[in-house]
């Protein structure tokens, strides 16, 4: 068995359902193209331990699939939300063609996570970049300047990593993972690349401005891949960790928080705390430690279902009802029980209520900042807790508690939209009520914690207790209140610099552009693709030549 499935990557199966998907009527591509990347599950399951698929197409190995503790749990947990994500597009009438991009997107998703060596994550890397702009792109209207910033961000992230990993070769003379990217300047260079990614904060812009503005399933899909990936990647550039990358990520956490207290678009509030669950990932890596590198893909497991939920649940309220801000919400616990209830799992899971996943991952990471000494820090996991349990109060009393406003109109729904998220709200459930279920998979060593021992039950207890009366005491003074994001405030400089930096993109591209156009059509006709697909190639080999054109500027600068 074992021999079979490792005759090609898990990710051919997100091609063949794109292929499906591109010719079958839409509910048959649906079910046939969820099964499909469905199988990412058991295909990863069955394989042992190891690398596959070793070429050297350019007289260097490159490794096409590996399996280990990184892969094997994030590319099982993609396959998954991949095949819910296509019933949940189906559910909130995304176009065939959105369907298509998500399954490219997530496709580079699984690739960039089971690549066995640099180069080959590199190309997934920029793939991801290019079909999440697409993916954006496509929804139109207020998406369009998101989608164009995304695409910068990731242009300007992806260079870094290339160099860095440029260099890495030029020391090494290898691609092919081993202990890490070489210390000093490539390092350094690949960490701010993967901080693009990650969200670190003065970085973190294009995040909160892009997911919430395309159609609710693309809000779902890119909440689970972008930062989950890069995450796994940050585990591969410094698998020893560093302090300094820990500090980032206390960061990350406090400042996300705070500013999702303050959110009343119910995708950009979701977008923060984004932000804020990813900093426990890159605190619990950043120290270094057997329990956090545990910790960290815990977390990135109960936080890719819990966060794909509770977008899920935002995007149905969006759906059925047309309003975005919780200003213009109320009363929907009872016309939409069904989608309150998954909100209760969902915002329980992410505060830590014991039961729940949250409380496992959060748990296992808050014992291993605690073990290091590092008290300041630990302090930041504790009021970064305390705010995510103030958020989600108000997002539950304005959604669904307070009384409905008059001109409130809810639409009709669909067993589909209400199987969905069950679906997905269970596995939080599952990991927190059977924590070994989570923590037994994943990479290093939980090293024996007990989530349930009465000290983490009650450090649990005491942050439920804190966030709740802090939302009833400040309840009416918080809609008061508006924070200024810090790129906000550097926007106009923000403006000018990546439009100085388009233009030279642009200019790049064209010339890829005219000397490509007349090839792609050639090609198009002979296999029988929509002309309309024409411009989307063309704009990625813009993208990709781009990027290329960066990072050469990087590793010339840096040289």
């Amino acid at each position: 068995m074992t021999e079979f499935v490792t005759l090609a990557p898990p990710w051919i199966a997100f091609l063949l359902a794109i292929l499906v998907v591109l010719v079958a009527p839409r509910l048959i591509g649906t079910v046939v193209g969820a099964l499909l990347v469905a199988l990412t599950i058991p295909w990863m399951w069955a394989i042992d331990a190891g690398s596959y698929l070793v070429v050297s197409p350019l007289g260097f190995e490159q490794v096409l699939l590996t399996v280990d503790g990184f892969s094997r749990p994030v590319a099982m947990l993609f396959g998954f939300v991949a095949a819910i994500n296509l019933v949940y597009g189906y559910a909130t009438d995304a176009d065939s063609r959105q369907q298509l991009y998500s399954l490219a997107y997530m496709g580079a998703g699984v690739a960039a996570v089971t690549a066995g060596d640099w180069l080959t994550l590199l190309i997934s890397w920029e793939l991801l970049a290019v079909t999440a702009t697409v993916l954006v792109w496509h929804h139109g209207g207020d998406a369009v300047r998101p989608a164009f910033r995304y695409a910068i961000y990731h242009l300007i992230g992806g260079a870094f990593l290339v160099a860095g990993i440029a260099f890495h070769f030029a020391t090494t003379g290898s691609f092919v993972y081993d202990g890490g990217l070489t210390g000093g300047l490539p390092r350094t260079l690949a960490l701010v690349g993967v901080g693009v990614n990650l969200g670190f904060i003065g970085l973190h812009f294009w995040l909160p401005e892009t997911y919430p503005r395309p159609h609710v399933a693309a809000s779902v899909v890119l909440a689970a891949f972008t930062t989950k990936v890069a995450v796994v990647v940050l585990a591969r550039v410094a698998p020893d960790g560093a302090i300094l990358v820990a500090w980032v990520g206390g960061i990350m956490i406090v400042y996300g928080v705070t500013q999702a207290i303050f959110q009343t678009d119910m995708r950009r509030l979701l977008s923060y705390h984004i932000i804020s669950q990813v900093g426990y990932m890159v605190v619990a890596l950043g120290i270094g430690t057997a329990a956090g590198l545990s910790g960290a893909f815990a977390h990135l497991v109960a936080h890719v279902l819990y966060k794909g939920l509770l977008f899920m649940v935002a995007g149905v309220i969006v759906y059925r009802t047309g309003k975005k801000s919780l200003k213009y919400l109320g009363g929907l616990a009872r016309v939409m029980p069904v989608t309150f209830v998954t909100f209760l799992v969902a915002a329980l899971a992410i505060t830590g209520a014991p039961g729940f996943a949250g409380f496992v991952s959060k748990g296992l990471i808050t014992k291993a900042v605690e073990s290091t000494g590092e008290t300041a820090l630990w302090w930041m996991l504790v009021v970064g807790s305390v705010g995510t349990v103030l958020s989600f109060a108000k997002f539950g009393y304005y959604a669904f508690v307070r009384a409905a406003p008059d001109d409130i109109d809810v639409r009709p729904t669909s067993l589909t939209l209400r199987v969905v998220l069950i679906a997905i709200a269970i596995p939080s459930v599952v990991f927190g009520v059977f924590p070994e279920t989570l923590l037994g998979p994943m990479p290093g060593d939980s090293g024996g914690f007990d989530a349930y021992a009465t000290s983490e039950l009650v450090k649990a207890g005491a942050v439920l207790i804190v966030g709740t009366l802090g939302f009833v005491a400040f309840r009416t003074r918080l809609a008061q209140i508006h924070l200024a994001d810090v790129d906000r405030v550097l926007y106009p400089l923000a403006v000018r610099g990546t439009t100085a930096l388009s233009v030279g993109a642009i200019a790049i591209g064209n010339a890829a552009n005219h000397a490509s156009a007349s090839l792609i059509e050639r090609f198009a006709s002979l296999v029988g693709a929509d002309p309309r697909l024409n411009d989307t190639i063309q704009s990625a080999l813009v993208f990709l030549f781009a990027t290329v054109g960066v990072a050469l500027s990087v590793v010339l600068l840096a040289s």
